[in-house]
């Protein structure tokens, strides 16, 4: 995923088909101006209203042909009167395929405006009792830059929700848009009190309110738990043996045994933002230490696109920035080689569009260049490409054969410990409800094992909203990935939410579900200062450097719950034996004064060590 944008990139797009406005005929809503007023009065500004929502004849229903209906409601106990009600009779992906787009926006915004939505809803009919909405502040036309966006369950009663986006460009008056995406399942859905205000760039966030997270399985009693617990200590640890013997090799009882963990075997990374990591200044400084403090696997960027890979200088800041993760021992991530889409690739790309030989031969000549300026940088993977659902630009044009070459040309040339992998987005995330994006995933990874050419590693990414994923369903979908028999990663979390308090029970629990399942090898936060992340809300660490409530649920779970560090003695046969998490340790024997420390590494299958005392 690309990240020299802070502000979330949404997609969106119009339709031929279905475009029609959602309003009775003069109808409008006498309720709204006093319930709007109501609102404005409980927030710490009244705001400057986006549009006129008092009548519904200016919401748009874009959709395909007869995939969605809609009609206008009367909500005799709301107080906005009347709503919208959308009823989307199948899945369709992706879900932006059926939206509401609100009326045009008559006010301009500026750069470090703050805009604040409500909305409310309600779930009438689907699977499950409960719809989905997935609620963009978007640039009203491509490539549909977004300005906030947060994704809500909808249950069968009325519920308000609320979104606040951080305009990062001007937008001049219809320049700007609250798009709500709602094909993600069958369901037929009721929205109404709709309001959009811009604050100004003079706002306390705090002084807002949040739609709180809520999901199945957050009990602290849910069967999970204890299933998640059992396997922890079943496939994170080992037995770990130590035998302690004299200068004449004979057993020491009694003899003191220190087990200090000093990294462990699970990958907890970062993604590593070169300009911080070789910046100056006492911020670079502190991304630095804390990287070192919390992780010790990164994901480094290698974009190619005119403002990363071509750049000479760029390409060299890239290079600086692997190789310190190198120097530091962090096991390397490459990210990544080929994004299949001419948005993210070098203007030269796009212009040879209509030369599908030329481009070809570009692209392959750029996937060995990569690999072999890399090489002598050891990374443990390559993101050999990403994302091959929504970006489709080059496989429309060369074939579906072109991502198989790719892959074939990096192993050609890459170190044989280096391993090839594929990435992919909204696979955990939305609630679950990704069958159709998983379908299609497990498509590509069939195709490129027939092929005899990878992935190596299946990676998932974990952009989280509001709506986040059972921790039930989160494992059933793991499962279905580790049947290719592929270890899998977690790439790119984060959880983009004001609930500070439901973000750090989420953090715990995802965390749990994926260190719990066995085909999991990595986990890897997408950012994790405020003041250098692409979702600055997502954050562990505040941008003055104090921890959020996630980052202290992070650190109690990696280095408390799941940590080793403790002391055993010697039985009268000179041996302790001690059940540790997978990992590097230092053991420290002291005996009657004196003392010796040897470095041991934890296995799955078991470790025993010998110290002798001189």
């Amino acid at each position: 995923m690309r990240n020299d944008f802070r502000a979330v990139l949404v997609c969106g797009i119009f339709f031929l088909g279905l475009h029609q406005c959602v309003s009775a005929e003069d109808a409008s809503d006498v309720h709204y101006n006093a319930y709007l007023a109501a609102l404005q009065e409980k927030l710490p500004e009244r705001g400057l209203p986006a549009f006129d929502g008092s009548s519904l004849k200016g919401f748009d229903l874009l959709g395909e042909g007869s995939d969605a209906h809609y009609e206008i409601s009367d909500c005799t106990d709301q107080p906005f009167a009347k709503c919208i009600r959308v009823k989307i009779l199948k899945a369709l992906d992706p879900q932006y395929k059926v939206q509401v787009l609100t009326p045009a926006t008559k006010n301009a915004v500026k750069k470090g405006d703050y805009i604040f939505v409500i909305l409310n809803a309600r779930c009438v009919d689907a699977e499950g009792g409960l719809g989905i909405i997935s609620a963009n502040i978007q640039k009203n036309s491509g490539p549909w830059t977004g300005i906030g966006h947060d994704g809500f369950v909808v249950g069968k009663e009325w519920r308000r929700f609320y979104v606040c986006g951080h305009v990062e460009q001007d937008y001049p008056a219809g320049g700007y848009a609250l798009a709500l995406h709602l094909a993600g399942k069958a369901q037929t859905l009721e929205l109404g009190g709709i309001a959009m205000l811009n604050f100004g760039p003079n706002l306390k966030l705090d002084a807002l309110p949040y739609t709180p997270i809520s999901y199945p399985g957050q009990e602290a009693d849910a069967p999970w738990r204890k299933a998640a617990a059992e396997r922890i200590d079943k496939i994170r640890k080992g037995d770990l043996r130590i035998e302690v013997v004299g200068a004449d090799g004979r057993p020491v009882p009694g003899a003191s045994v220190h087990l200090a963990m000093q990294r462990h075997a699970f990958g907890f990374g970062t993604f590593l933002e070169y300009e911080a990591t070789i910046g100056s200044g006492s911020d670079s400084d502190k991304l630095r230490e804390w990287t070192l403090k919390l992780f010790n696997r990164a994901t480094t960027p290698i974009y190619w696109a005119d403002w990363g890979w071509a750049n000479p200088d760029i390409r060299k800041n890239y290079l600086v920035a692997a190789r310190w993760a190198q120097d530091h021992a962090l096991a390397t991530r490459g990210h990544v080689i080929v994004y299949p889409a001419f948005n993210y690739m070098p203007n030269a790309q796009k212009a040879l569009e209509k030369d599908p030989v030329a481009l070809r031969k570009s692209i392959a000549e750029h996937v060995i260049d990569v690999v072999e300026a890399t090489k002598q940088l050891a990374f443990r993977e390559y993101d050999v490409t990403n994302e091959l659902r929504d970006c489709q630009d080059l496989h429309r044009i060369l074939g579906k054969d072109v991502v198989a070459e790719w892959f074939k040309l990096a192993r050609a040339h890459a170190a044989p410990e280096t391993r090839l992998a594929l990435n992919e987005n909204t696979i955990l995330t939305r609630g679950g409800l990704t069958l159709a994006e998983q379908d299609n995933y497990a498509g590509w990874i069939q195709y490129l094992i027939d092929q005899k050419c990878g992935p190596e590693v299946i990676g998932m990414q974990g952009h989280f909203d509001s709506n986040v994923t059972d921790p039930e369903v989160v494992l059933k979908t793991l499962d279905r990935f580790a049947k290719f028999g592929r270890p899998l990663q977690i790439t790119e979390f984060d959880l983009a939410t004001r609930d500070e308090d439901g973000q750090a029970r989420y953090m715990r629990d995802f965390l749990t579900t994926v260190f719990s399942h066995p085909a999991i090898e990595a986990f890897t936060m997408w950012g994790f200062w405020e003041g250098r992340m692409w979702q600055p809300v997502g954050a562990l660490i505040r941008k003055n450097w104090t921890l959020k409530p996630n980052g202290q649920a992070y650190m109690d779970l990696v280095f408390k719950q799941w940590w080793t560090d403790t002391t055993a003695q010697t039985d009268a046969k000179g041996v302790c034996a001690v059940r540790g998490f997978l990992g590097d340790y230092k053991i420290t024997v002291n005996f009657k004064g004196t003392e010796k420390q040897v470095d041991a590494k934890l296995l799955h299958e078991g470790t025993q060590v010998t110290v002798k005392l001189d």
